[in-house]
């Protein structure tokens, strides 16, 4: 099995197919004419603020102003590139008349946005998969972009002769086509060498490892030694995760009286902890994105967290046993089901409030829920029946008599049928969700335990063996059933590997490509991810986990979409400052284009102006020191948790700063000289105090590192502490408070 290099066959972020035929297409690339667009004015087709909202206003805002605007026209159309703030309260600048505009500074994030529109009747291009990059111009000293701040028109700078000029010469001349092409082309292959500053197609897969930890791995880079981006160590053991769906927080489930692990998925570490129930087990986030739950297996209730403050909302006694969640009507009601209780809860998704029980007997194991039939689905192992639930009358409407032994239950994504697994039986029922009745029976599968689909298929893990079953899904609606397509994934079965904590049935082995036309399959018995797309009898190649056992993955898909009519944009974070070509890859027409963008140096403190820039005082780092609140050379337990304590000064000896926030800050201990490394997020205790939480794993030196990435301390910028982990009970000093 061959491993993925991004040298020969590369995994770009539209898949396989889209970097074969653009790369067997350059002739048609090429860059167009850039013209500047005022920041006020508009190109004719209506702008988001974001990509998305968790859940929309009352009243729809007015998109948020622009940072900077770009244009060019090819081919009959024409494309307009954007870099707007994340809110209207990020925009900066002034509002007043002659008001300096706002500016994109580095390392801030931003909604990259492209408005593709017909040139000569303004209709919006609809139904594209563009790819998009920025690459920072060199000889870009940060010159140009110190000008925006201070005032020059956004226009001005977006010119490729103005920001020149400006830059004294200093700055390259813009691209033309062949170079512009060639640029599109060396990002299509994925090497390290030639990689953009800003990719704006994106993806990593976390995976929830046997140990205490997530991965992040990026599979589209060909990193000479390492795809793994980085390693997030949790206080305990992970029994599930979910991704929220602004892709920002990622709630991992912990065994040890951990709780809820909130993990910052840009930052790669651990928010938060929120403290919960005994043992909990699933978790799921609520389809408007405001409010996560948590079913807590070891004293029978479920937690309901604000998603945004991470505050408990509320506790909802629903009966004891494992817990399994679904919601109907987009959010409306969130329905219980208790292994050990007789009866299946129902709750109101906004006020909380219970709105019923349903009595279905003892043993019910998974749930799933179909607005579009009405209909949810309950599976009880013990008795080997599939109960159903009437969604408008909240009464059982029938009960399908299967075999005992079920397990993860999932209807497909238009809700017509839904996948009762059977481990026990070694099959799978297919219950058609209008009539209740079983329409197939798949047999021949080897304990499965995990279904997932895409378009075209669904993928049925199985735990028995190495190999996953594809089910064609346009024939589910036949007569007969329809066969299985095994693929050889890796070299041991699932089952090889050290037993999950909790439930089989929590594990996501599984999960899409973004392209829709293929899946990245987790095997913890190889220590390997195995990728798949439709059409080959075998995996394209593998991802290496790095020696830890992947039990559960996840995809985080940070690529250009379509979010309104012919407007398509992503989240990004930007580089350091200076002037940027925009490349743009477009599939229909082929057609590849280069604009330009300018982002800011950084602040490097509130009010002082610019980095590089006059009067700003000076190395930012200078003005930064990190002040332990404990011991020099401080003594822990392992398996003991410390509370380490700090303040954030304006240089050394002066005074707090209160104006630094605790996500202005990145905490890292390592231990030395190599091997465990610890990322948690501090928690501001007022006067420039802040704290972080951490349990050393095993004895050993470690070093305590701090930064503050947005005032130009990286990690590694500022000085570490040395921390001395001891055994537990060896007479280590605990706290770690002055």
């Amino acid at each position: 099995m061959r491993r993925i290099s991004m040298d020969g066959a590369s995994m770009g972020a539209r898949g396989l197919w889209l970097s074969l035929a653009w790369l067997s297409a350059s002739a048609a690339l090429g860059c167009g004419r850039r013209e500047a667009l005022p920041a006020s004015e508009d190109p004719g087709a209506e702008r988001p603020a974001q990509p998305a909202q968790l859940a929309p206003p009352a009243q729809p805002e007015e998109p948020a102003a622009p940072l900077q605007e770009s244009r060019v026209e090819r081919d009959g159309l024409s494309i307009a590139f954007a870099l707007r703030p994340l809110d209207r309260g990020q925009q900066g600048g002034g509002t007043g008349p002659g008001a300096a505009p706002a500016a994109a500074v580095a390392g801030s994030d931003v909604v990259a946005e492209f408005t593709i529109t017909d040139a000569s009747t303004g209709a919006p291009v609809r139904g594209l998969t563009p790819l998009g990059w920025m690459s920072r111009r060199a000889g870009a000293d940060g010159a140009a972009a110190a000008s925006l701040s201070s005032g020059a028109p956004a226009a001005r700078l977006a010119s490729g002769a103005s920001a020149a000029s400006l830059a004294s010469g200093a700055v390259d001349a813009a691209p033309d086509e062949a170079a512009c092409r060639g640029k599109i082309k060396s990002f299509m292959a994925g090497l390290l060498s030639v990689r953009p500053e800003v990719d704006m197609n994106a993806y990593l897969l976390w995976t929830l490892n046997q140990d205490n930890s997530l991965s992040a791995i990026n599979p589209q880079v060909a990193l000479a030694r390492t795809q793994l981006r980085s390693v997030v160590s949790l206080a305990g053991r992970g029994v599930s995760f979910v991704m929220h769906p602004d892709r920002e927080s990622l709630y991992v489930t912990l065994r040890g009286g951990h709780g809820l692990a909130v993990v910052d998925t840009r930052r790669g570490l651990v928010r938060t902890n929120v403290p919960v129930g005994q043992d909990p087990s699933r978790v799921v986030v609520a389809p408007d994105g405001r409010t996560v739950w948590v079913g807590n297996d070891g004293d029978g209730t479920v937690s309901v967290i604000d998603a945004r403050s991470t505050d408990v909302l509320k506790t909802l006694p629903v009966g004891p046993g494992h817990h399994e969640i679904a919601f109907t009507g987009g959010g409306r009601a969130a329905w219980i089901t208790s292994q050990q209780g007789e009866s299946v809860a129902v709750v109101d998704g906004e006020t909380l409030e219970p709105l019923g029980e349903i009595a279905v007997g003892e043993g019910v194991v998974s749930i799933a829920a179909s607005d579009e039939a009405g209909v949810v689905h309950a599976a009880n192992a013990a008795r080997g029946e599939v109960v159903i639930l009437d969604i408008a009358r909240r009464a059982v409407a029938g009960r399908v008599a299967l075999k005992p032994g079920l397990g993860a239950l999932q209807f497909d994504p238009r809700g017509r049928f839904s996948f009762a697994l059977n481990p026990s039986a070694n099959e799978v029922a297919v219950l058609d969700g209008a009539t209740g009745a079983v329409a197939h029976t798949l047999t021949g599968l080897a304990a499965p335990d995990a279904v997932t689909f895409t378009g075209a298929f669904a993928y049925i893990r199985n735990r028995g063996a190495a190999r996953v079953s594809l089910v064609d899904r346009s024939a589910l609606g036949g007569p007969a059933a329809p066969p299985l397509v095994d693929i050889a994934v890796g070299q041991g079965p699932p089952l090889a590997a050290a037993a999950p904590p909790g439930p089989a049935a929590l594990a996501t082995p599984i999960a899409p490509l973004p392209e829709g036309n293929g899946a990245l399959v987790a095997s913890p018995a190889d220590k390997a991810l195995y990728v798949y797309v439709e059409g080959m009898m075998a995996p394209i190649g593998t991802l290496p986990s790095y020696g830890r056992e992947p039990r559960s993955i996840l995809v985080e898909d940070r690529s250009l979409k379509e979010v309104r009519p012919g407007v398509y944009a992503t989240t990004v974070r930007l580089g350091e400052g200076g002037l940027y070509d925009v490349e743009l890859l477009l599939d229909r027409p082929r057609t590849g284009v280069c604009l330009e963008a300018t982002v800011a140096p950084a602040r490097c403190a509130p009010g002082d102006g610019e980095a590089d820039a006059s009067g700003c005082g000076g190395d930012p780092v200078k003005d930064i020191a990190i002040a332990p609140l404990f011991e020099p050379d401080l003594r822990l337990a392992a398996g003991e948790p410390a509370t380490l304590r700090f303040r954030a000064t304006a240089g050394e000896g002066g005074p707090p700063l209160d104006a630094l926030d605790a996500e202005d800050i990145e905490v890292m201990v390592v231990r030395f000289p190599a091997g465990y490394r610890f990322r948690g997020a501090p928690r501001a205790e007022g006067d420039g105090t802040f704290s972080v939480a951490f349990t050393p794993p095993a004895p050993g030196q470690y070093r305590f590192l701090a930064a503050v990435p947005g005032r130009g301390a990286p990690v590694g910028a500022l000085p570490f502490v040395p921390l001395r982990v001891s055994a537990r009970g060896a007479g280590a000093q605990g706290g770690g408070a002055r």
